[in-house]
């Protein structure tokens, strides 16, 4: 068993995608939190919620790749009510879409402020912020995202059918993540393309998604499709 929590499982595929996400504006950020999930490890009866914070945190582009580096600290450096996180739990989720960090210094200031109304019991301000900053997408954002909870062909082909080939594709652990380029939309014949792939989806628009080349529940989500 290792001795350290294994986020990275493959460099190459995680570096490529590190570069596949937009370059950002000086006032923009990348959200990332790490995971402990219920349906990877079902038989461990402490862990109750499908999507327990760990640890979030947010990264430049060139920084990125360090900072998901750092949380393969010691086993047992995180816990939950006193217990060792187990490692096949694990997932790490990140915005492809920038977040407006300008935006969510506004919305802060102004949700810190009703804290105070409330007189501060039982706040956190950096949680508060954090909160703020994955809520406020950039309104530049690059891609229309889904989720596909399915591993299934006939729906992969008619995903890349019907947006043309213009989207990147990403097979995770129990189905595929699905981003749209916007800037490709005029291109698109089909107009019901959005229609079309949010009826194979459980969420849509603007999500999280796990990075290739890293753990999500003894597995590496990995590309299987890129844009024409």
């Amino acid at each position: 068993m290792s001795e350290t929590y294994q986020i990275i499982t493959d460099e190459a595929k995680l570096r490529e995608w590190i570069e596949w996400l937009p370059d950002l504006e000086e006032h923009e950020a990348f959200y990332c939190c790490l995971f402990m999930r219920k349906k990877y490890c079902k038989d461990v009866p402490w862990i109750k919620s499908d999507k327990g914070q760990l640890k979030r945190f947010t990264s430049t582009k060139d920084r990125l790749y360090d900072k998901i580096a750092q949380l393969e600290c010691k086993v047992g450096a995180f816990t939950f009510d006193g217990n060792p996180v187990p490692q096949e739990s694990l997932a790490l989720y990140v915005t492809p879409n920038p977040r407006d960090l300008w935006r969510a210094t506004v919305r802060s200031i102004g949700q810190l402020a009703k804290v105070l109304e409330c007189g501060g019991k039982n706040s956190n301000p950096h949680q508060e912020v954090m909160s703020e900053i994955q809520k406020n997408a950039s309104t530049n954002r690059k891609f229309v995202m889904f989720d596909i909870d399915e591993k299934n062909e006939d729906t992969l082909k008619a995903v890349i059918d019907v947006t043309n080939g213009y989207c990147d594709i990403v097979e995770t652990r129990g189905g595929y993540h699905v981003f749209v380029h916007k800037v490709k939309v005029p291109l698109i014949t089909e107009k019901m393309w959005y229609t079309t792939i949010a009826a194979f989806s459980d969420v849509s628009g603007d999500a999280m998604t796990c990075p290739a080349g890293t753990y999500q529940g003894g597995h590496t989500p990995t590309f299987i499709h890129r844009c024409v």
